[in-house]
């Protein structure tokens, strides 16, 4: 037994007292970062809106003139960054401190789904999930990824238009559908109206708009996750039933195919054939099983969404920029001839498209406010005092509280990357669409922000590790597309076209063109029947 004598506990408790009233003079000394004034109790709930919360926080922190900004909403503290500088320094060169994730109130409690591991907190769970995937889809993987795209974009995209232009918006989702399916499970898919794509398609559309910031008023008030459901106003509580089971049903049917396939031997290579036979004689196999089938879901549905947005907004683009569609043309056609389809190996040669779709993600970020992170412990910055979530208050639905006391708030950092893609200082006139400050002198740039590499996939350990998949994608169809086709708008009654408009989804996590119309999918000028032949009517891929 340890025995203490009274001056070893007077000591103790002298020092564990110092560092309290440090602690908490440091508190006092150092002020919150500035913001917009805030109302007792409310703070600032009733100016933060429930769609569009990216362009209010830009448009706040221009009128402020402030990149990092507090708020609060009704007991949730909510630091905003609009800088891609300040994001570097919180997330990349602090990133024990600033790598978890709050819970989604909608998403993780009234729907109940906590395995996406790109919402899960930091900790071993999300490692475990992390690194099944970047094992199977490594930068060393990207040339067998590169393979199947291909494969993809010529039976899927490509004839698809050829054939059925007027139904163009479907055969991206489902050409982008289709791939990660087969990625993923290596089950077939049928060029058009496959079911499994349909069906993901709305399960997973469920689940980004349960994690929308502002679709559901209890992500803003977290306590009426607690209404009960039969209480008028509480249909959200029942359709986060109905989105579970569906998410349930996209998680198991298409794993336990896969199962089915290898026990027949059957089973192409995918994520979850391959992955399970590497852990297969492994003794932690039976978590390890379970992680497997999490992450597949989380593969299938993310690679989906960012791609078919990126691609939408850069078929926007071509359309509204008839003579940026023609410089792009020209570079592909100078580069890949008349006479074959693009690959992989054009795109190196390939710089004013490059330029384009730099362009394209800076001007419409796939995610235009990044997932929030959490501060796992007290920090300063700038001079402004960060306080850490509580290790009891590690979502946004637990330790609730309508004080404006520090230590009684949820920190929830919120990093808004299309402030970040719009600053006037690094892009002058961002609204317009100008793929010229990507390249001078026919020289890709080097000392200009990258959307490629820098916010449009987030930042440090949360950083989307299947980002060159999604840009190996986004390249070689945009090739394709523009080395066969001429993209049009819609005529109106005088035969004039019609120009398409920038309306961008506002209810959702992602940000991709809506009403979009293309009146036709032109041939330039070569035999794309000849090109496509032996890609045509092949089916189920």
């Amino acid at each position: 037994m340890l025995h203490f004598d009274t001056s070893t506990v007077l000591v103790a408790s002298f020092c564990f007292l110092v560092h309290l009233a440090y602690r908490y003079r440091r508190r006092s000394l150092l002020p919150l970062p500035p913001g917009p004034t805030r109302w007792p109790i409310i703070g600032n709930t009733l100016m933060i809106p429930l769609t569009n919360v990216h362009k209010f926080y830009k448009d706040l922190g221009k009128k402020l003139g402030l990149k990092i900004m507090y708020l609060e909403a009704l007991g949730q503290s909510i630091l905003v960054i609009n800088d891609v500088t300040i994001a570097q320094d919180l997330l990349e060169k602090r990133s024990t401190t600033y790598s978890s994730r709050p819970d989604i109130p909608m998403l993780a409690d009234v729907v109940g789904h906590r395995t996406f591991f790109a919402f899960m907190p930091y900790g071993n769970e999300w490692r475990a999930h992390r690194r099944l995937f970047t094992q199977h889809f490594s930068i060393k993987t990207l040339p067998r990824i590169e393979e199947k795209s291909l494969e993809f974009v010529r039976k899927g995209l490509l004839t698809n238009f050829l054939e059925y232009p007027e139904d163009f918006y479907h055969h991206i989702r489902n050409w982008i559908g289709g791939l990660s399916t087969s990625m993923t499970y290596g089950l077939p898919v049928q060029r058009q109206h496959d079911p499994l794509i349909h069906f993901a398609e709305r399960a997973l559309g469920g689940s980004a708009a349960a994690a929308s910031p502002g679709r559901f008023l209890v992500n803003v008030v977290p306590w009426l996750k607690y209404v009960p459901d039969w209480m008028p106003g509480a249909g959200f509580k029942r359709l986060g039933k109905s989105i579970m089971k569906e998410l349930v049903q996209l998680r198991e049917e298409p794993y336990q195919a896969v199962l089915q396939m290898i026990d027949n031997g059957t089973a192409p290579v995918s994520f979850v054939s391959e992955t399970l036979e590497i852990l297969r004689d492994q003794p932690n196999f039976d978590p390890q099983d379970r992680y497997v089938k999490q992450a597949a879901e989380q593969v299938f549905g993310a690679a989906s969404d960012t791609t078919r947005a990126a691609v939408s907004t850069l078929i926007l683009v071509l359309l509204v920029h008839p003579e940026i569609q023609r410089n792009a043309q020209q570079e592909v056609d100078s580069v890949v001839g008349h006479d074959r389809l693009p690959d992989f190996s054009d795109i190196p040669h390939l710089k004013y498209l490059s330029a384009v779709i730099k362009e394209s993600l800076r001007w419409n970020p796939v995610l235009p406010t990044a997932l929030p992170h959490l501060a796992s412990e007290d920090d300063e910055y700038m001079g402004y005092f960060i306080p850490r979530v509580p290790s009891s208050c590690q979502t946004l639905s637990t330790c609730p509280s309508v004080s404006t006391s520090v230590e009684l708030n949820k920190e929830n950092l919120c990093f808004v990357i299309s402030a970040m893609l719009h600053d006037e200082e690094t892009f002058p006139d961002p609204e317009k669409f100008d793929p010229e400050r990507f390249i001078k002198n026919g020289i890709l740039r080097d000392d200009i922000i990258d959307p490629e590499t820098v916010a449009t996939f987030g930042f440090g350990r949360r950083i989307c590790p299947g980002s060159h998949i999604a840009l190996a994608n986004l390249r070689i169809a945009a090739a394709s597309i523009l080395h066969l086709f001429d993209l049009l708008p819609p005529l109106d009654e005088d035969g004039k076209p019609i120009e398409p408009k920038a309306i961008f989804s506002s209810d959702s996590v992602g940000s991709e063109p809506q009403n979009l119309i293309v009146e036709s999918f032109l041939e330039k000028g070569k035999d794309v029947h000849g090109l496509l032949k032996e890609y045509m009517g092949t089916e189920p891929m």
